[in-house]
């Protein structure tokens, strides 16, 4: 996504990105450093102001982020399908990570906890990728993370 691209998108576009992605409003505002009413009037047609160039940088970055992860997935599990079908064994469903919240994300990654996103766009991308998969007509489960206790 270009910044061409972001330039003749609509308020409703911002808010399907941003729920696309599963970020709040509280997220987008805190990370573009802006109100959440702010936001609320971005997306709000009844409302002149557009979101601001920050703001469509930050969530199309994200974008582009679940965007190369979910293709590594998809990539692993066409070769894992392919390899399958080549040995004549029939392919079992694809297992995508699910995270319940920034702390078992955190905790399995060693991070602080500091909800940076990374947790949202692993959410992000294990969607895109399901979405993918399914479309090519490969059986795909979702299952939360594991967290060690």
């Amino acid at each position: 996504m270009s910044g061409a691209l972001s330039e003749t998108r609509s308020k409703a576009d911002f808010r399907m990105l941003r729920e696309t992605l599963g970020l709040s409003q509280a997220w987008v505002a805190q990370h573009a450093g802006v109100s959440v009413p702010t936001i609320k009037n971005w997306e709000d047609p009844k409302y002149f102001y557009p979101p601001k160039r920050e703001a469509w940088d930050l969530v199309e970055g994200l974008w582009r982020d679940a965007d190369r992860q979910a293709s590594t997935m998809v990539d692993i599990a066409v070769e894992a399908a392919r390899m399958a079908r080549e040995r004549g064994v029939g392919s079992a469903p694809i297992m995508l990570t699910y995270w319940r919240s920034a702390g078992d994300y955190a905790r399995r990654f060693g991070s602080d906890g500091n909800d940076g996103g990374a947790w949202r766009i692993a959410n992000a991308a294990s969607r895109m990728a399901a979405d993918r998969l399914r479309a090519l007509g490969l059986p795909v489960t979702v299952m939360y993370a594991e967290t060690e206790a």
